[in-house]
Order: structure tokens, then sequence, then C-alpha cells
């Protein structure tokens, strides 16, 4: 009986790089679409998640190296951030309250200053007509920008205290929750960078703690020294804006230099310009590097795309949570083999070359 080769089984055929590229993208966007349904609920929650990975500092510090019993170490960091959150919202709302009837005269200060430099356009030849102009700016009014700010702080402190109660859970269960982890996920915690997620959330968020107070001191001193109102409310906006890669730091600055411009007039104006520019210069440009360092592994497109992804996902909440969310996103796609390019994509050019010689 002649010999017969045996006959291939067929095989079924392999799945091509352009469908796995589709499913990959039909993921994103069911997750995303989840995610900006559950806005409502994430947020609130993310708060809470990022206002425990700060106090949690302090109670390692009193268990640590003050060798306080656990109990008591909890109690005290308890006190102290749900004390300090309520001071401060009630301080917050008072000072939003007090502002509201000096806006009528803060936008009549805005319309002198507008039709006088018109006027100054005019007489230089430029073709404007400085009445008309004046008129349709009156379109956009301060105080309906002011009672949008107030509606969305009444949104804010109606979630308040949920974010508090949530905090103090998380961190009531935060010496138990890597172990919990460790567990549950034996085998991603130990070979993914999965267990070091939150180091590295809770290291960015404290370098730009502390990187926002300093930015927050020097405001204060230049307002008490130009004498500019609500000095301390003013501060704690640059303090709050500044969680916001780039964008947040113009509108602080902005915002600063339109309040001083509006109660003391151009030689005020430009002195805390040049304020706000010489310390936004001091800590992007020099500090923020070299405390941060390789730590945040983003890409400057990145973070700018971050902002819009995130904002139009969570709101302007998601804008505050868009370099911690983006880190969170990275290290997960790094820790899996099919979606690292994707983790490589968000990174820097250095993580790029340091995963190009591996």
């Amino acid at each position: 009986m002649p010999f017969q080769e045996p006959i291939p089984a067929p095989t079924a055929p392999a799945t091509g790089s352009g469908r796995s590229i589709l499913l990959t993208l039909a993921a994103i966007v069911v997750i995303a679409a989840g995610v900006r349904e559950a806005a409502g609920i994430i947020t609130p929650i993310l708060a809470a998640a990022f206002i425990s990975m700060i106090a949690i500092l302090p109670l390692t510090l009193l268990q640590g190296k003050l060798g306080m019993p656990r109990w008591l170490a909890l109690l005290i960091v308890l006190l102290l951030t749900m004390g300090g959150a309520l001071g401060l919202g009630y301080y917050l709302s008072q000072s939003a309250a007090s502002i509201k009837p000096l806006l009528p005269e803060y936008e009549r200060r805005i319309d002198e200053l507008l039709l006088t430099g018109l006027e100054s356009l005019q007489q230089r030849g430029v073709d404007i007509d400085p009445e008309r102009l004046l008129r349709e700016a009156h379109a956009w009014k301060i105080t309906d920008f002011a009672d949008v700010i107030l509606i969305s702080m009444a949104k804010v402190l109606q979630n308040f205290l949920f974010v508090l109660l949530v905090s103090a859970f998380i961190i009531a269960e935060a010496s138990s929750f890597p172990t919990k982890m460790r567990v549950a996920f034996p085998h991603a915690m130990q070979s993914s960078g999965l267990g070091n997620v939150a180091d590295k959330i809770r290291s960015f968020l404290v370098v730009i703690t502390q990187l926002n107070v300093v930015l927050a001191v020097i405001n204060w001193i230049a307002c008490i020294s130009l004498g500019i109102p609500f000095a301390f409310l003013l501060s704690f906006l640059v303090f709050f804006l500044n969680y916001i890669p780039t964008i947040g730091a113009i509108v602080a600055s902005l915002l600063v230099v339109v309040i001083a411009l509006v109660t003391h007039g151009w030689g005020v104006a430009i002195a805390m310009a040049v304020v706000q520019g010489l310390s936004g210069v001091l800590i992007g440009s020099v500090l923020q590097p070299k405390m941060l360092g390789s730590r945040l592994g983003l890409s400057p497109l990145m973070v700018l795309l971050s902002l819009v992804v995130w904002g139009y996902l969570l709101g302007i909440a998601g804008m505050f949570f868009a370099v911690p969310l983006t880190i969170i996103v990275k290290i997960v796609l790094d820790s899996t083999d099919d979606l690292r390019s994707l983790s490589v994509l968000l990174g820097d050019a250095a993580s790029a070359r340091a995963m190009e010689k591996r």
C-alpha cells in the first residue's frame, strides 16, 4: 500500500490585528460611555480616594515614628481631616456669599476699563464702535458667571459629607487593603507594577500639593502686600486650580490679575501679573521637574489630551483628576502584554527609549 502523507487538520483562521484593534477601540468606547453615565457616583468616590491618600501620610507618621496606637492615630487623623474640610468649606461658602453683593460694582469697573481701552484704540485709528462693542460685551455678565459658580459650589457641598464619610472608611481600611490585594490578585501584584499604583499616585499628589501650597503662600503674601481683597480666598483658588495642569494655572493667574485690576487699577495689576509669572516659572520650570523627576512618565501632549478626555467624561472634576487617572491607566496598560503598546503611546520619550532597550 503506497505511503500517503497525512492530511493536515483544518485550522481556524487567525484573528487579524485589525480585528484586535477594532475590539480594543470598541471596548474603550463602551467603558468611556459607562464612566460618563456613572460620573455622578464616580466623582465623589475619586475625591474621597485622593483625600485619603494625602491623609494616610500623617497616619503612617503617627503610628510609625511616634509609636502611637493605631486607634488613637486613626482618630486624630479623622478628626483633623473632617474638621479641616468642614471648616474650610464653611469659610469658602461665606466668602463666596460676601463677594456676590460686590459683583455689580466690579462689573461697572470692568465696563469703565473696557470703554477706556476701546476709546484709546479708536483714537489710534482702529475702526471700531466702543459703545456697540460694550453693549455686545454685556451679553456676558459677571453676575451670571458668579451664579454658575455658586450653584456649582452648592452641588459640591451636597456631596461633601458623602466624600468625607467615604474618606473616613478608606483611611480606616488603609492598613489592610494591600494585604487584600495580594491575596485577591497574587500573580498580578507580583509580576506587574499594580502593587505600586497607590504609592506612585500618592507620591505625585504629595509633590503637587507641596508645590501648590508654595504658590498659594506666594500669592497670599503678594495680595496682602498690594492690598488686594479676599487674599485667602484667591490664594485657595490658586492652590486648588493648579491641580489642573497648565490650564488651571492660567485661569488662576488671570483671575487674580483681574481682581487686582478691578480693585486697584493697572499698576497693581501689572505688579500682580509679574508675581504670577515669576512664581509660575519658579514652580513649573525649576521646582516641579526636580521634585517629580521621571515619576510622571507622561508626554506633555497626553497630559493636555487627558484634560479633554477626563473633562468630557467626568466634567470639571475630571480635569482635576486627569493626571492621576491617566497614570493609573498607563500602569494598568503597562501590566498587560497585549495592551503595552498603548502604554508606550501615553508615556514620554524617555519611557519609550527605556522600553526599547529591554
